[in-house]
């Protein structure tokens, strides 16, 4: 963000400088490109750090919830080895119960991957336009700034 403020402060300096229409529209068409450029960059920075954050957040929270599901198996396993007779269907109920749990968090993990990866090729297309469109507008600021030079140049020798 220094960089970005220090060079638009620099551009704004050149600019105010200027001496002629056409020297301040190739200060323009300079400026253009490269500004649209960076803010790109800059997004695909911040999305990446967001992107690896997420990664580790949820390899995290997987360790957990699989730490904490072998642990409540654990603890089943000991109450149906001092269970009572007659108690078999509440412990296949409870470890039906786990089960489920555990397919229903790898469904919604499934889930976010995929929104992830909807997001990563979102930002990838995004990105792109953006690149064109600061392309195009670099290069029409660039004819601008030929046809006014020329004009000038036509206009007063």
């Amino acid at each position: 963000m220094k960089t970005a403020l220090s060079e638009n402060l620099d551009g704004a300096k050149r600019a105010l400088s200027a001496n002629a229409p056409q020297e301040l529209m190739e200060i323009q068409s300079s400026l253009v490109q490269p500004a649209g450029e960076k803010a790109v960059a800059y997004a695909r920075q911040v999305y990446e750090i967001t992107s690896e954050t997420q990664k580790e957040l949820a390899k995290a929270a997987k360790a957990t919830v699989t730490e904490g599901s072998q642990k409540l198996r654990e603890t089943v396993d000991d109450l149906v080895k001092n269970a009572p007779a007659g108690s078999e269907s509440v412990v296949a109920m409870v470890k039906s119960a786990i089960a489920a749990a555990d397919n229903a968090y790898e469904s919604v993990e499934k889930a976010a991957a995929q929104v992830v990866e909807m997001a990563v090729s979102n930002l990838e297309a995004a990105a792109t336009m953006a690149t064109n469109a600061a392309q195009q507008a670099g290069a029409k600021a660039s004819i601008a700034s030929r046809k006014a030079s020329a004009a000038a140049w036509y206009c007063c020798g």
